[in-house]
């Protein structure tokens, strides 16, 4: 049982299988369009359901296969221009793997740095050039407040450092009501790399698109990389996306993202209510996982092997702590978006785990 990564893969509603059903004609219906016209539907149906406006000059919003290739461009930006990286930790793997892979020189930055007392000096502190951050956060739910996120804008202005807010699991989270990020990075005039990503949200089997938003300073060192990645993502994928976006504009996500994973999550918080497993995260969380502290003597790696024994993937709490990973021992994260009998059975078997383990250290 896949508990793992987290990439969407919860039940369609009744409405989305209606969209499903209709994928001839959405393939015909995209073949009859531009690559333009399909592009700037796509980006308008987003924005709209993030609450966040379009630039006018809408070719600074690039387009790719997934997130994962987004993050690519930006590592390849940071290489060549040798920059040193002030990274969020926790987070997940891939994020450091790909930065570490091209040699980028990194820094951790904690969820605590980030706090509108603690992040001038931090920044003071650490010199970087990037700031990187993912908010909402994977694994912990951590979410930049308003001041939080001016704070940062500032301190990027004051140091001349260049932001990159990576937002994938935004939809999970309530808009922003009454400010824009969009608008505050725009007024700001500072360099920024928004990513952006559908796969985390809409049960699609992995037709996804990823999104890149930069400052216009940014834009052509960046339209050069996306340029050598791809030519343009599949005009079906757009479409098929457009029309998933806007069923949530039209039935809320409170009814066409959020309910499988909450649903999972409390039934993931009862059947383990009497294990050895402790949950970090609120119970409404902004991230469609759960992040878990296992019980003082109990190792995450051990705990991981344990259940893939018992048939059920759930990732070790030492793959987010990139800088030290020992800090991650006590932990795991557990992926929500999944069906709920899977859930339960899963939930189940990890129950199982803890308790052999807790066992077999009595």
């Amino acid at each position: 049982m896949n508990l793992s990564d987290a990439h969407c893969r919860q039940p369609l509603t009744s409405s989305q299988i209606e969209i499903v059903h209709r994928f001839p004609e959405l393939f015909h219906e995209a073949r009859k369009q531009s690559q333009s016209e399909l592009e700037e539907a796509f980006l308008t149906a987003f924005l709209r359901l993030a609450g966040e406006p379009m630039h006018q000059d809408v070719s600074r919003f690039m387009l790719s296969y997934s997130a994962s290739s987004a993050i690519t461009m930006v590592v390849s930006h940071c290489a060549r221009a040798g920059k040193r990286v002030a990274l969020i930790e926790p987070v997940f793997d891939n994020i450091s793997s790909i930065l570490r892979r091209e040699n980028v020189e990194l820094v951790p930055l904690t969820e605590q740095d980030c706090t509108v007392e603690n992040l001038p000096v931090a920044m003071a502190r650490l010199e970087p050039a990037v700031v990187w951050l993912v908010s909402p956060n994977n694994p912990t739910g951590w979410t930049l407040s308003e001041p939080e996120f001016r704070t940062l804008v500032q301190c990027c202005a004051d140091r001349r450092c260049t932001l990159v807010l990576d937002s994938s699991f935004r939809f999970f989270s309530p808009p922003p009501i009454g400010w824009s990020q969009y608008e505050l990075l725009e007024e700001s005039g500072i360099s920024y790399i928004v990513l952006e990503d559908t796969g985390k949200t809409w049960s699609t089997s992995e037709i996804k698109v990823g999104l890149t938003v930069c400052s216009p300073d940014m834009y052509a060192d960046m339209y050069r990389l996306h340029d050598d990645l791809l030519q343009s993502v599949s005009p079906f994928h757009l479409r098929v996306l457009t029309e998933f976006i806007e069923d949530s504009s039209r039935n809320g996500t409170e009814r066409s993202i959020l309910p499988a994973v909450l649903r999972n999550r409390s039934i993931l918080r009862s059947v383990l209510s009497e294990s050895e497993l402790e949950f970090v995260t609120e119970l409404h969380s902004p991230v469609s996982v759960d992040w878990l502290l296992l019980r003082e003597g109990l190792d995450c790696e051990d705990f991981v092997h344990e259940a893939i024994r018992e048939g059920v993937h759930v990732l070790p709490g030492t793959n987010f702590f990139w800088n030290q990973p020992d800090r991650g021992r006590n932990f795991v994260r557990v992926a929500l978006a999944r069906d709920p009998q899977l859930m339960l059975e899963g939930a189940q078997l990890l129950r199982d785990t803890a308790i052999r383990l807790a066992a077999k250290d009595a």
